[in-house]
């Protein structure tokens, strides 16, 4: 069944459809401002686990397109499109590595940059903010908070992608 085209295509594009589906949330509840782009990357982790890395990142550009045309809440699109969208997929990537400190290295490297640059371009070129202290220091603080929640997402990932291998990929394909 893995190697099927069709099922490919139709589990690619329902969990895309889910991606979208939760990340538009965003514009009713505000809170999910952060927690819908984590919980999107999730889905795109499945479907990069079950139909492999290039339907994954098809699936992941697919949602970002959408997501920076149509989404009124920005904010989760862009941390969406540059970061929790991609990092589920090459985490895999990032885990083959053996030490343990240079695989935190560069996630928070890669974290860093993906976080700087969709700020950057919010603020400066969406938003166009002028004051050149508000956007240092608060891009500093925000940096700090997303550093500590990027630790906290990455406990969450592992645990919930355990769950999903062992029990819900189960029950939902029939599959050991």
């Amino acid at each position: 069944m893995q190697g099927k085209m069709s099922f490919k295509i139709a589990f690619g594009g329902i969990a895309s459809a889910l991606c979208v589906l939760i990340m538009l949330l965003t514009a009713i509840i505000p809170f999910l401002t952060y927690a819908a782009p984590m919980i999107a990357g999730l889905l795109i982790y499945a479907v990069g686990y079950e139909c492999g890395k290039k339907t994954g990142i098809g699936a992941y550009i697919s949602v970002s397109a959408l997501l920076l045309i149509l989404s009124p809440e920005k904010e989760s699109a862009f941390m969406f499109a540059f970061f929790f969208g991609y990092y589920p997929i090459f985490s895999v990537s990032i885990d083959r590595i053996r030490s343990k400190a240079v695989r935190w290295i560069l996630r928070f490297l890669l974290f860093n940059a993906s976080m700087t640059a969709a700020y950057y371009i919010l603020l400066k070129v969406l938003v166009a903010v002028d004051s050149e202290e508000f956007t240092k220091y608060s891009m500093l603080i925000l940096l700090a908070m997303g550093n500590v929640l990027l630790v906290l997402y990455e406990f969450m990932f592992r645990k919930l992608t355990e769950k999903y291998i062992k029990v819900y990929r189960k029950k939902l394909f029939r599959r050991k």
